[in-house]
């Protein structure tokens, strides 16, 4: 992490215009909730607040809208960090509400964490670290055409879907969570009939408000790598702090792995014991698909939570400061964490997981096949980030685990009709994103390997690893060449020192090469990692 920069105050005109804009917004909207409800923000008031923070605070807090709503809305956003016109290396943090209409909590808890931070910097140290050491993004209501159709003519509508026509039916509204693209369709508490709470919609991002979401989460990959690390996303009600997935029951489903269970486990009980809501699985509740939730974490691999605000629906407006104050802690702890989620589960977890890259190849991260177009390799049998299903001849050779997951870079994942009708012939090469290497020694490179052959193997038969600098030079750090004896395939340990780079710029390049006469082999890659200094 970088240095703090210096502190900046707020201006006593900046905290005055603030104060006036506010003013005159809730003084002009100050009917468009019910009798009782006029502390929450409707659509107007929350357009106008945080307009007014982002201008009293330039340097830290920058406005934009991620699209617009069926109506035309603006789905209003910030980011939040002490260079923010600049994309930096930083962890990033994700907060939304409003995918539910008549959860108005959740917006409110959205205004308290901008307010939290941008009026802490520079006066409060632990959220001016925060500030200057993350990129928090705030996604304020996901859903402002349901919103305020919601509190429409001074009174609850009891509204929750968006305002989108449903084609071929006179039913109106999708369910915003239940319309995201993993395990869409699934089953649990979500309807394929137009006029349930919980229709899931004619197809996966069929509403422009989740289309909006999910355009801007992957604008949020940068060299292949998902920025975003960590995340909320606000509901109503029930006071729950849920990690995914939703749509099952199993803990450890085979799109999760055991460290990641065990890691959002444990940073949901802790948030949990901070701000007093119960710590459990979505699924937990109720089954659930096409959440937004599940496709962060499903996606990208973001750590992402579900809060369920408040003890019931509709909670009178003088239960905002104390509903949204005791998740302050849960909020400010997990944007630090969100470093390294799984650094939670301690030290020697720490060290290998928390470095500067960390890969176990469950979802797309950024590395290219055939960077060069050299390969020769026929397509069906060059490294492929897969599923690999076991082959055997004389004795394990392709095996059908990866060691963590079900993903790893295999050649040829298939099994085909015999052992050698997917194996390699000619070379495959994989090359990582740009890996910025800590200033201090101590850091490794390692990972899991199998190189299985037949007897006819020769040493013409190799996996090799280098790391290339900068310049584009190559040093070849580690290799495993055939030998003419038959080799079953079994996980092996690869850990390299990386000394001779501390503080560079290197991409990992892994080349497998069968370069002897027609016999078997087979390659298999997991759990690449540069481990911390020690």
């Amino acid at each position: 992490m970088r240095q703090s920069r210096p502190r900046r105050s707020t201006t006593l005109g900046s905290l005055l215009a603030v104060s006036l804009l506010l003013g005159s917004a809730a003084a002009v909207n100050a009917s468009e909730f019910p009798p009782g409800k006029e502390g929450y923000h409707s659509y107007t008031e929350l357009t106008a607040e945080v307009a007014a923070v982002a201008a009293a605070h330039p340097g830290i807090v920058s406005r934009f809208s991620i699209g617009q709503s069926y109506k035309g809305r603006e789905l209003w956003a910030v980011k939040i960090s002490d260079n923010v016109a600049i994309d930096e290396p930083e962890p990033e943090v994700l907060f939304d509400a409003g995918h539910h209409a008549d959860e108005h909590m959740g917006t409110e808890m959205t205004l308290h964490i901008l307010h939290w931070l941008a009026d802490g910097y520079g006066v409060d140290a632990r959220i001016t670290n925060i500030v200057d050491t993350r990129e928090i993004w705030i996604v304020f209501l996901v859903n402002p055409d349901g919103a305020e159709f919601d509190i429409k003519n001074d009174r609850f509508h009891f509204w929750r879907k968006n305002r989108q026509p449903t084609p071929g039916s006179s039913s109106i509204g999708t369910d915003l969570n239940r319309n995201y693209g993993y395990r869409w369709g699934g089953g649990g508490k979500t309807s394929t009939n137009p006029q349930a709470i919980t229709y899931r919609g004619p197809s996966a991002f069929s509403s422009p408000e989740d289309r909006a979401m999910r355009d801007f989460l992957a604008s949020r990959v940068v060299d292949g790598r998902q920025q975003i690390r960590a995340g909320v996303t606000f509901h109503e009600y029930g006071r729950l702090v849920m990690w995914p997935y939703g749509y099952t029951k199993r803990n450890v489903p085979s799109d999760m792995t055991r460290d990641d269970h065990a890691a959002l486990a444990k940073i949901g009980r802790h948030m949990a014991a901070t701000n007093g809501y119960r710590p459990q699985q979505a699924s937990d509740l109720y089954i659930t698909s096409g959440t937004s939730r599940d496709f962060e974490y499903g996606t990208y691999r973001i750590f992402s939570y579900t809060f369920e605000l408040s003890i019931k629906d509709y909670p009178d407006d003088s239960r905002i400061e104390a509903e949204t104050g005791r998740n302050k802690e849960a909020a400010l702890y997990l944007m630090e964490r969100a470093w390294c989620p799984l650094g939670a589960l301690g030290a020697a977890v720490k060290t290998a997981r928390c470095g500067a890259f960390d890969d176990d190849l469950e979802v797309s991260r950024g590395w290219q096949v055939d960077p060069d177009d050299t390969d020769t390799a026929r397509a069906g049998a060059r490294f492929t980030r897969s599923n690999p299903e076991p082959t055997r001849r004389h004795g394990k050779k392709q095996l059908g685990k990866p060691t963590s997951g079900s993903r790893a870079y295999v050649t040829g994942a298939p099994a085909g009709a015999s052992a050698t009708a997917h194996d390699l012939d000619g070379r495959t090469t994989i090359r990582s994103p740009e890996i910025q290497m800590a200033a201090a020694a101590g850091q490794r490179l390692t990972f899991r390997y199998v190189f299985a052959h037949s007897a006819t193997s020769t040493a013409a038969d190799s996996l090799r690893a280098f790391v290339e600098r900068e310049n584009g030079s190559q040093a070849e750090v580690f290799t495993v060449l055939g030998t003419p004896t038959d080799v079953d395939g079994v996980w092996l340990a690869g850990s390299i020192s990386l000394d001779a780079y501390v503080g560079e710029s290197v991409r990992l390049r892994f080349v497998a090469v069968d370069g002897g006469a027609p016999n078997l082999l087979e390659v298999e890659l997991d759990d690449i990692r540069v481990t911390r200094p020690n």
